[in-house]
This record gives C-alpha cells, sequence and structure tokens, in this order.
C-alpha cells in the first residue's frame, strides 16, 4: 500500500535552483512556474540533493577499502560487507544507478511549492505573505484543512489580510506597507489558519511569528512580489592572471530569500529491493526510514552556491 507525507522546507539562507540562462535583465533566473511565476524546487533536485546526502555518508570505507561505491554492487568481496550494506540502504529509498541492478527507489518526490513568502515591510522589518491560490493548493494537497481555507475570501489588488490593532507588528493605522505599496486591511486572518501554520515549523524561533506576520494577498499581488521581490546578487569572475576582475565578466544571479516556506508532496512504496537487509519492506518502513534521518540532520543544502552559504533548508516531514 502507498503511503504520503508532506515535506517541508524552510530557507535559512538564500536559495539559487536555476533555470538556466536568461534573454531578460537577470542572467541566472530561479526556477518558477511559467503560470504563476512561483518559485519552485523541483522534485530532482530534492531527491538528488537528499540521496547525495546518503552516499556522503558512506564514503568511508575502513582499511585499505576504496571509498567510491555504488548504491547497488554485483561484485562480491570487492569492498566491506558494511559499507556494502549501507549503499543497499541507499538505493531502498532512492534507487540503484548501477545497470547491472536497476530499479526505483521506494520514496518518490514532488516539486516543492511556495507556501509563504518573506517580503519587506515598513513596519516590522518583513511579513510572510500567502495569497487564496497557494492556500486552495495546500488544501488540495493536504497542508491545511479544507475549512479553514474556505475562510479566505477573494481580495482586490489593493487589499489584504492580516492581524491588525496596536499589538500587530506590521500595521500602520489600518494599512501596510509591502515593498512600495500601501495596502488596505479587509480582514483578519482566521486563527484556525494561524494556528495550523504554526503547526508546520513551530520548533523553529524564526517561525514562531508566523501568526503576528502572516499577509494574505489578492493572487494578482502574490504572483507579482514572487516575481520581483527575490534577491539579485551580482557576481565578477576573477582573473586567475590579474587577480583582479574580468572585463565583460558581470553577472547577475536571483535567490529565493532567506525565510521561505516550501512543501512537497511525497509518496512511498514497497521496496523493489531484491537483496540486503530492506528485502520485503513496506511503504511505511521507507517513510519512517528517511524520516529519522531528518531528524538526525535537520538541516539539507539544496540547489546550486553550496560552497558560498546558498540552500541551506530546515527540513521537517509530517
Amino acid at each position: 500500500m502507498n503511503k504520503s507525507k508532506i515535506l517541508y522546507l524552510f530557507t535559512r539562507t538564500p536559495l539559487h535552483v536555476g533555470a538556466g540562462a536568461s534573454v531578460g535583465a537577470i542572467d541566472q533566473p530561479v526556477q518558477r512556474e511559467r503560470h504563476t511565476g512561483f518559485p519552485i524546487i523541483p522534485a530532482s533536485s530534492l531527491k538528488g540533493s537528499f540521496a547525495d546526502h546518503w552516499e556522503a555518508n558512506l564514503e568511508q570505507g575502513t582499511g585499505d577499502k576504496p571509498k567510491k561505491f555504488l548504491r547497488v554492487t554485483t561484485k562480491k568481496n570487492e569492498r566491506d560487507e558494511e559499507v556494502v550494506d549501507q549503499a543497499l540502504d541507499s538505493a531502498w529509498l532512492f534507487g540503484s544507478n548501477n545497470d547491472k541492478a536497476a530499479f526505483t527507489g521506494a520514496l518518490q518526490f514532488g516539486e516543492a511549492r511556495l507556501l509563504a513568502f518573506p517580503i519587506r515591510s515598513a513596519k516590522g522589518s518583513f511579513a510572510w505573505i500567502t495569497c487564496p491560490l497557494m492556500l486552495r493548493r495546500a488544501a488540495r494537497d493536504g497542508v491545511l484543512p479544507g475549512a479553514t481555507v474556505e475562510m479566505v475570501k477573494p481580495l482586490a489588488d489593493e487589499q489584504a489580510i492580516y492581524n491588525g490593532g496596536a499589538n500587530s507588528p506590521l500595521d500602520l493605522g489600518g494599512k501596510i506597507v509591502l515593498e512600495e505599496y500601501a495596502l488596505s486591511q479587509t480582514g483578519t486572518v482566521p486563527e484556525l489558519l494561524a494556528t495550523e501554520f504554526a503547526k508546520i515549523l513551530l520548533e523553529d524561533p524564526v517561525w514562531r511569528e508566523v501568526s503576528s506576520r502572516l499577509v494574505i494577498l489578492s493572487d494578482g499581488m502574490m504572483s507579482f512580489f514572487a516575481r520581483n521581490a527575490c534577491e539579485i546578487a551580482q557576481h565578477v569572475r576573477i582573473s586567475d592572471e590579474t587577480g583582479t576582475a574580468d572585463g565583460g565578466a558581470l553577472f547577475n544571479q536571483e535567490n529565493v530569500p532567506s525565510e521561505t516556506m516550501f512543501y512537497s508532496v511525497m509518496h512511498a512504496t514497497a521496496g523493489r529491493l531484491k537483496t540486503g537487509s530492506n528485502v520485503g519492506k513496506e511503504a511505511g518502513d521507507a517513510l519512517n526510514a528517511f524520516e529519522a534521518k531528518l531528524k538526525e540532520v535537520g538541516v539539507f543544502q539544496f540547489g546550486g552556491d553550496a560552497s558560498t552559504g546558498l540552500g541551506y533548508c530546515t527540513v521537517k516531514l509530517s
């Protein structure tokens, strides 16, 4: 029997999952949905990063045994049995990359979708923005209860739903100023919806403030900010010969900001492993093994520029 869970990703540092070269003002944009403009993390990036981490933990070996390995080996006595067993554990979850023993893994990843996006606020530093479209998607995917999403009514582009009043970190006399846009308050965030958001990553000290900083915008304004409010970093190539900037080597790179919330729907099936200790295990066993590793590690890196600190995320399975 197949089983599903929700994988949450909360960016601790800016994230760049590139879409390749661009003919626009941004040389290296991030990947987005074409119809909404919302940034995404492709499923292949998620799976590859997790599988790579499992493999990195296996590149140990003992004595004179080689460090290089395949997730499944067909040659006996080539390396110590413990390393081979660990490699089989990785193959059970993520699939074999050996053409002599090919099979898919027990875990299936969906692309990570945007759930909440941080944006500058004239008061209180920043807010998290979302919209009815993103909330309805989250309800459809099992992230939020449908009843909470139905409480949110359609909005005009100049309106916003947030918790105002004297104790609000964002409110400016019944308005909220995001980037250079002043929006009028047209209601408060349903308490049940704020509670559900807070449950997602309650243990994170930044995410705990979500109930007071959550703002619901129209679908159109959400798409506008998602396209135009990402970070733009300028880079230049340095010449090895002169130690100075190469002429014409300046380029712009787009990054999704830190404190962005994504979610991915994960599915698991019974493993197809034909040898090793995990033969015959079920979908729930695969999810449990994956979740145990997530709790052990806590923070994973996705996308490019890992050596300069991009893409580090708090990850949680629920």
